[in-house]
C-alpha cells in the first residue's frame, strides 16, 4: 500500500521494503555513514560515561556549530569548520582542566565563547545558511558520496587510535588517581581523548544533530552499563544499542515522513526509560515474597501452565489467519475497518488468546511469588515475569494508539501521525518485554523441577521456545509435583542455573 504521510511504497514484506529501500544511492549511503557513526559512537560514548565527561559531549557538539557557522560563512563544506572547532575546543578543554572530574567550569567558558561566536558568524552571512542549520538536527539522508567517504576514514582513524591507546585510556579513566600515581601521561591521555571525542561529534551531528547528540553519544554507553559491569561486554552493548537504533531509524524515516534522528533519539530513550524502570521495579515491594504455602504456588503454577497453552493455540491461529488475510489485502494492515471486516476469525482467535495469555503471566507471577516464600531462587523468575506483565500492558496501549491513529488519519486529524509514530514502537517494546516475560517463565519452570526433581518440568522449560508444547509439558510436570507434595530433600549440593 502506499505510505500514510510520503506516499512510498510500503508492503509487509520485509526484505522486498529492504531490498526496494536500498535501490537508492541515497539510502545506501546514510546505511554506510550511519553504520561507521553508530560504531564509533558506541565504543567513545563507554568511555565518555566512564569518564563522566558528558557535558564535555554535549558542549562540543554545540562549540561545532559555530565551527559550521564559520564554515558557511566563508563559502567551505561545514562539516570542515565543524572538525577545526571541535578540535580546537577539546584542546583547550584538556588544556585548561588536566583530570576529567573537574572540568566543568573550564567546559563551560569554551562553551560559552564558542556559542557567542556562532551567533557572530550567522549575523554575518547575508545569504539562507540552511547547511549551517542542518547541523543542529542532522540530516544523513542528505549525506553526500565524499561525505561518506570522509566518515568511513575519520571512522577508521578513530577506531585505530583507540586499539593503540585502549589499555592506559581504560585505566586512566576507571581511577585516574591510581593512573597517575603509576607515572601514565594524564595530560596526553586526556587530550587524545578529546580528540576522539571531536571526531566522534563531527561525524556523529550528520545523523543526530548537535541539539540531540547526547542521544547517540551517551545515551547507549549509560544503557550499556546498567546491564553488565565487564567492560568488553558493555562496549559490546552500547556498540549494538546504537548501530540497531540507527538502523531502524533509517527504515522509518525513509517509509515515514518524519525525520530520522527523531526515531533514533526515540528509540534510544525508550531503551533507556525501560532500563531504568526495570531497575526501580527489580526493587520494588511487588516482588516480595508472599507467606503462603508451597503446594498453593504450584498449584497456581499448574493453571498458569495449562492456560498458557491454550492461550498459544488461540494466539498462533489468529496469527496464520492474520498472515493469510494481510497477504491477500495489505491494504487492511492500515484500516481498521477492512482489517474487521476481512480479519473476522484471526480477531476472534486473537482477542481471547491474548486475554488468556495475560492471565497465564498474572497466574505464574502469582506462582512463583508464593515460592519465593521458601526459596530465594523464584524470585528472579517473579521479577522477569512481572516485566512481562508491563509487556502486555505496553503493547496493548502502543497498538490502541496505532489503530486510533490510522483510524483518525482519514479525517485529517492534526495529531493522527503522532498516535502512529509512538503506537508503533510501543507495540515493539511491548512484545519484547513479554518475550522476557517468557523467558522468566521457563527459568522458573526449570527451577521448580530442580527443586522436586522432576524431568518433565524441566524438559517442559527448555521446550518454552515452541508454542503450546513447552507449556502442556510444564503442566504435566506441575502435576506430578503436587501429586508428590513436599520437594525430595537435597543429597547433596544442589547447583541451579544462574
Amino acid at each position: 500500500m502506499t505510505n500514510l504521510w510520503s506516499g512510498e511504497p510500503f508492503s509487509w514484506n520485509f526484505v522486498t521494503d529492504l531490498r526496494e529501500m536500498l535501490a537508492f544511492e541515497f539510502m545506501r549511503n546514510a546505511f554506510a555513514a550511519g553504520t561507521m557513526i553508530a560504531l564509533v559512537a558506541g565504543i567513545i560514548g563507554y568511555f565518555v560515561v566512564l569518564r563522566r565527561s558528558s557535558f564535555a559531549s554535549h558542549a562540543l557538539g554545540h562549540t561545532g556549530f559555530s565551527g559550521a557557522a564559520a564554515a558557511v560563512l566563508v563559502g567551505v563544506d561545514p562539516v570542515y569548520g565543524l572538525l577545526l572547532f571541535t578540535m580546537v575546543a577539546a584542546s583547550g578543554m584538556a588544556f585548561l582542566g588536566n583530570r576529567a572530574s573537574n572540568r566543568d567550569v573550564e567546559i563551560g567558558t569554551v562553551l560559552a565563547f564558542a556559542l557567542g561566536l556562532g551567533l557572530l558568524f550567522l549575523s554575518l552571512y547575508e545569504g539562507y545558511a540552511t547547511e549551517a542549520y542542518s547541523i543542529l538536527f542532522g540530516e544523513v539522508l542528505g549525506i553526500s558520496t565524499s561525505g561518506v567517504v570522509f566518515t568511513l576514514w575519520a571512522g577508521f582513524a578513530v577506531l585505530a587510535v583507540v586499539a593503540i591507546i585502549y589499555r592506559p585510556l581504560l585505566f586512566a579513566s576507571l581511577d585516574e588517581d591510581v593512573a597517575e600515581a603509576k607515572g601514565l601521561p594524564m595530560l596526553v591521555l586526556g587530550l587524545a581523548f578529546l580528540w576522539l571525542l571531536a571526531v566522534t561529534i563531527t561525524i556523529a551531528v550528520q545523523i543526530v544533530g548537535v541539539l540531540l547528540i547526547f542521544a547517540l553519544m551517551v545515551t547507549p554507553a549509560a544503557i550499556a552499563v546498567r546491564l553488565t559491569t565487564r567492560v568488553g561486554t558493555a562496549v559490546l552493548a552500547s556498540i549494538l544499542i546504537a548501530v540497531s537504533a540507527t538502523w531502524a531509524g533509517l527504515f522509518l524515516g525513509f517509509y515515514l515522513n518524519a525525520p530520522v534522528s527523531f526515531f533514533i533519539t526515540g528509540i534510544i530513550f525508550g531503551e533507556y526509560i525501560v532500563i531504568r524502570g526495570l531497575g526501580v521495579l527489580r526493587e520494588s515491594s511487588y516482588l516480595q515474597a508472599v507467606d503462603a504455602p508451597e503446594p498453593d504456588g504450584v498449584r497456581a503454577l499448574r493453571n498458569a501452565a495449562i492456560t498458557a497453552a491454550l492461550s498459544q493455540v488461540l494466539l498462533v491461529g489468529g496469527l496464520v489467519a492474520l498472515a493469510v488475510d494481510l497477504l491477500a489485502f495489505p491494504s487492511a494492515g492500515f484500516d481498521p475497518g477492512a482489517l474487521g471486516s476481512h480479519a473476522t476469525l484471526a480477531i476472534a482467535l486473537l482477542v481471547p488468546g491474548a486475554a488468556l495469555a495475560a492471565v497465564s503471566y498474572l497466574l505464574y507471577f502469582t506462582g512463583f511469588r508464593k515460592l519465593a516464600t521458601s526459596s530465594r531462587d523464584f524470585t528472579p523468575p517473579a521479577f522477569l515475569t512481572l516485566t512481562g506483565i508491563l509487556g502486555l500492558l505496553v503493547a496493548v496501549s502502543g497498538l490502541g494508539l496505532f489503530l486510533g491513529g490510522i483510524a483518525l488519519s482519514a479525517t485529517g486529524y492534526a495529531l493522527a501521525p503522532v498516535a502512529i509514530l509512538f503506537g508503533v514502537p510501543m507495540l515493539g517494546l511491548g512484545l519484547v518485554l513479554s518475550v522476557i516475560g517468557l523467558y522468566g517463565q521457563a527459568l522458573g519452570s526449570w527451577r521448580v523441577g530442580l527443586r522436586y526433581r522432576e524431568d518433565e518440568l524441566r524438559s517442559g522449560a527448555v521446550l518454552m521456545a515452541v508454542p503450546v508444547v513447552g507449556n502442556l509439558v510444564a503442566f504435566l510436570g506441575y502435576r506430578r509435583a503436587l501429586a508428590r507434595g513436599s520437594p525430595p530433600e537435597p543429597s547433596g549440593r544442589r547447583v541451579t542455573p544462574s
